[in-house]
């Protein structure tokens, strides 16, 4: 048996930022909005050691005072370092405020833990997309060396929530690449994927540690740990480590718009814990990259709208010289495919169709439209229109991009329809990519996939893929026509 690969409903119900525990290698200790104790990992006596005053519904222990006096005023995200000590431990500590109060993660740090050093000369923006992926994989290689682990990967999510391993540094001695490799969206659940949007790192030294739990003053207080980077990992994300030979593993997120674009992620054979100062050496690094990356995809989309602009008014010169679209159509239509990478383009207006190369029928057309519409979009793009319209009559044609419902005049509406036929193609992913069910005290369970080689799958009724900015240049288009129709578009209705 196995399930989807898309995002799968049951790994979505765990409410991972309310397990009630924590991970082993730290202590967590919240204060209610007066100060006092309200939540304590039950690790926190034999940790703390020369602190054991403290407790639940106790104020905060004296090791702490100096500390939590010069925290500012935190919102919601925002985080304090800072660092306290016992006469036998010293701590790196991590302040995040709680609903009520704050949160308090404590680190015991070996004395003989050195810094990182990271200083070095600040790289430009890449100018072009082989510059970009050499400044990547530069980052890989610099996290790789500094932090000590086995292997670092740059994993970037697709649109449709598969994750593709675009840069790789490991170790000399480490068997095995991922560059390349894919991985299906299940991997990393969606609601994982929102904690990686709260957090500027997630750790987990140890994957084989028993987590250990919270207790409450008030047991019904179930602590939210959304921003807690000590929060107890899921064990489906632990046995899928230990299936990886993964003991100990870094993740720093790669945040783009406000979305998850791509994870960095260090993995070490064996357990392995980095102090906070070092993870936030290593955060450094991969803002900076980050920034770079903003910068580089902004100046793109630029380059692209301002060349679409110039295209588009070719188009219009185009339209407004014939005086009416049928004689312009092989014109328009010829720049419409270049355009957009496509094999045939088709505009229908009203009762009248225009086509030139591969086209729909006017039911795969309809249909089309009624899957667009139910998602309440004007533009909609499907490498796989087999899968993303059930019922599609046969056709040469595997892929669509939609604008629909361009208003022409009270009557009237403009579909245009850009045309991609199938493309067989490989992909690589990381072990077969559909999960395994197992049935575990008497109720079937999504496990994790048990091995990682190469596994490829040969894509049958897909068109070549759309690139991650088709969207955008749709909607500008979009614009440009809804801006144009007045000028250049005739109809015989009018």
């Amino acid at each position: 048996m196995s399930q989807s690969r898309g995002f799968i409903h049951q790994c979505e119900q765990e409410a991972l930022h309310l397990s009630g525990a924590i991970q082993a290698h730290g202590v967590l200790i919240m204060t209610d909005a007066n100060g006092y104790v309200s939540h304590l990992s039950a690790n926190a006596e034999a940790l703390l050691k020369g602190a054991a005053e403290v407790g639940l519904g106790q104020p905060l222990p004296a090791m702490l005072h100096d500390m939590a006096a010069s925290v500012p005023v935190l919102h919601t995200g925002e985080r304090y370092l800072g660092q306290c000590d016992t006469p036998e431990q010293e701590f790196d500590v991590v302040v995040t405020p709680s609903h009520e109060g704050r949160i308090y993660e404590l680190y015991p740090v070996d004395a003989h833990s050195d810094p990182m050093t990271t200083a070095g000369v600040a790289a430009p923006v890449p100018e072009n997309v082989d510059e970009l992926a050499a400044q990547c994989q530069a980052l890989m290689d610099s996290l790789l060396s500094l932090s000590g682990f086995d292997r670092v990967l740059y994993y970037r999510f697709m649109p449709e929530g598969d994750g593709e391993v675009l840069a790789e540094a490991r170790r000399e001695d480490v068997y095995g690449s991922y560059l390349g490799l894919r991985f299906p969206a299940s991997d990393i659940p969606y609601i994982a994927r929102q904690l990686y949007l709260k957090n500027p790192w997630r750790t987990i030294p140890d994957a084989t540690a028993a987590p250990v739990p919270i207790f409450a003053l008030n047991a019904d207080a179930t602590p939210d740990l959304s921003y807690v980077d000590l929060r107890s990992a899921s064990p489906i994300h632990l046995e899928y480590m230990a299936n990886m030979g993964v003991g100990g593993a870094i993740s720093l997120p790669i945040i783009q718009a406000g979305e998850l674009d791509a994870l960095i992620s260090c993995h070490a054979a064996s357990p392995r814990q980095l102090t906070v100062s070092q993870l936030e050496a290593m955060r450094g690094l991969s803002e900076g990259f980050n920034l770079r990356l903003r910068d580089f995809k902004a100046r793109r989309r630029q380059q692209v709208v301002d060349g679409l602009q110039r295209h588009f008014d070719h188009a219009k010169a185009v339209l407004m010289r014939h005086g009416e679209l049928e004689s312009a159509w092989d014109e328009l239509s010829a720049w419409l495919m270049d355009t957009f990478a496509a094999d045939g383009v088709i505009l229908h207006m009203g009762e009248e169709y225009y086509q030139h190369g591969v086209g729909l029928s006017t039911t795969a057309m309809s249909m089309v439209s009624q899957q667009a519409a139910s998602e309440s979009s004007n533009v909609w793009i499907s490498d796989c229109l087999r899968r993303d319209c059930p019922d599609m009559p046969l056709s040469e044609v595997a892929g669509v991009a939609l604008i629909s419902d361009l208003p022409l005049d009270q009557y009237h509406s403009v579909n245009l329809y850009l045309c991609r036929v199938e493309h067989l193609y490989d992909v690589a992913w990381g072990g077969n990519p559909d999960k395994p069910v197992d049935f575990r005290d008497g109720e079937s369970a999504v496990s994790p996939r048990r091995s990682f080689e190469s596994w490829v799958e040969q894509r049958v009724g897909y068109s070549r893929p759309w690139t991650s900015s088709t969207r955008l240049y749709l909607l500008k288009l979009r614009a440009l026509l809804q801006q144009a129709k007045s000028l250049t578009w005739h109809h015989d209705g009018e």
